[in-house]
């Protein structure tokens, strides 16, 4: 999987891409919404990793953002500042999950094989949807 890191933290960021390319996947990291938003027209990027607080920019307006252009990618929130009230805004706005910094390693693994699953899954109603739209040749 392709995935998009958006932390303005760039020791965070770096750390979150070695980990995800650990795993055997291909991670870009980006330091703004505003960035994040212009690589992701590139339709290059299975899911988005996406802090909460980037500076001057609100990560929840970023994310409604990303669900407006891209609904299909998948987007988990993490913020050093988690609170319950916070992660349920994230979800209520689409984001598949939230981490609070600093994860433990098998807690990241955990998300990034929930959404190797979510792809797959995607993948399969595609062709599945593909299949059913085709005329059938038997009649």
């Amino acid at each position: 999987m392709d995935f998009l890191v958006i932390d303005d933290d760039k020791t965070f960021r770096d750390a979150t891409c070695f980990l995800i390319e650990e795993a055997g996947h291909y991670a870009e990291g980006v330091d703004s919404g505003q960035l994040g938003l212009t690589w992701l027209k590139d339709d290059k990027f299975d899911a988005v990793l996406l802090d909460l607080n980037l500076g001057s920019e609100n990560g929840l307006e970023v994310l409604t953002e990303i669900q407006n252009r891209r609904p299909q990618t998948p987007v988990v929130m993490f913020t050093a500042q988690g609170n319950i009230k916070v992660a349920v805004e994230a979800m209520r706005r689409g984001a598949v999950d939230f981490l609070e910094k600093p994860f433990q390693r098998e807690q990241f693994t955990t998300v990034l094989s929930r959404l190797q699953r979510l792809k797959q899954m995607s993948q399969r109603i595609e062709r599945l949807e593909q299949q059913v739209a085709k005329p059938r040749a038997d009649f």
